[in-house]
């Protein structure tokens, strides 16, 4: 693991790793769990006893990204990353960091870095979570990536320290983005579409309400969109164990009426539709 880009969430200095600890000038220590995480969420900055995602939901999503279903996602963000750190190689010298911001059990994350790494320049990635749960499996699937319990309102890095900051079905929080991605960088939000598992929705639903997630308007106030684009798909469920695994993993599995779920749970086979945004940011005071 190279040196983390981190400051300590108690005083804000600089955390330096040695060994499996992160240590700052004010002798504020964290060590690395065994699952090969750091825990940088402080207690007063939780607002209960396990913030996130439990582990029911987490296993879910695990279960059902591993099985590629939604890798297009996945290519479409790598294919844009690339772009940005191949455009940042040549005009810096310096190693691109990049931030995953909601990593929950890291199967994008992991994959990013892997297009990443492909550049001869040190690519140094950092997921964060909010969930212990979700961040403990991520931690598992590669040991390359300083991953960090922490909260995106009060994103534990050095200010404007992210080149590239990515965003992926996570709430934004706007000044923590603001604060962590650097002048020139560029943040990749990924937001579901009009359309997004719109034949769940209408099992679940006797009436489907329009859920569209408008990044921008949540950003206005720190960044500008520069681009935007659309990715979507339809696949085959062919179990209910996908069926429900797709709907643990997603909010749904708690704002869906008893009588959806019970009846989503009948079904064997449903064909989705997945329908995402890809929408990229700048500071709002960065020169287009």
């Amino acid at each position: 693991m190279t040196q983390p880009d981190l400051c300590c969430p108690s005083c804000q200095q600089l955390l330096t790793l040695e060994a499996k600890t992160l240590r700052c000038p004010n002798n504020h220590c964290y060590d690395q769990a065994k699952q090969g995480y750091f825990n940088l969420l402080l207690s007063n900055m939780k607002r209960s006893k396990q913030p996130g995602d439990n582990a029911e939901m987490v296993i879910a999503r695990k279960k059902f990204l591993d099985t590629g279903i939604y890798q297009p996602i996945s290519d479409a963000l790598n294919t844009l990353s690339e772009r940005i750190q191949t455009s940042f190689n040549e005009t810096h010298s310096q190693e691109f960091n990049v931030l995953d911001i909601g990593c929950g059990e890291g199967y994008y994350t992991d994959r990013l870095h892997q297009a990443l790494s492909k550049s001869e320049r040190t690519t140094k990635l950092i997921g964060l979570d909010i969930s212990k749960e979700a961040t403990k499996y991520a931690a598992k699937r590669n040991k390359n990536i300083t991953w960090i319990v922490a909260s995106g309102a009060d994103v534990p890095v050095l200010p404007n320290s992210q080149n590239l900051i990515t965003c992926l079905f996570t709430r934004l929080m706007p000044e923590g983005m603001a604060n962590a991605l650097s002048k020139d960088g560029t943040a990749i939000v990924i937001s579901t579409g009009r359309n997004h598992l719109m034949e769940m929705r209408e099992v679940l639903y006797s009436e489907v309400k329009d859920q569209v997630m408008d990044p921008e308007t949540s950003l206005t106030s720190h960044f500008q969109k520069t681009s935007k684009e659309r990715v979507t798909f339809t696949h085959t469920l062919d179990s209910s164990e996908q069926i429900m695994d797709l709907l643990a993993m997603t909010p749904h599995q708690w704002r869906a009426p008893e009588g959806g779920r019970l009846k989503l749970q009948t079904i064997h086979s449903l064909t989705i539709t997945v329908d995402v945004n890809i929408t990229l940011f700048k500071h709002a005071q960065a020169r287009l």
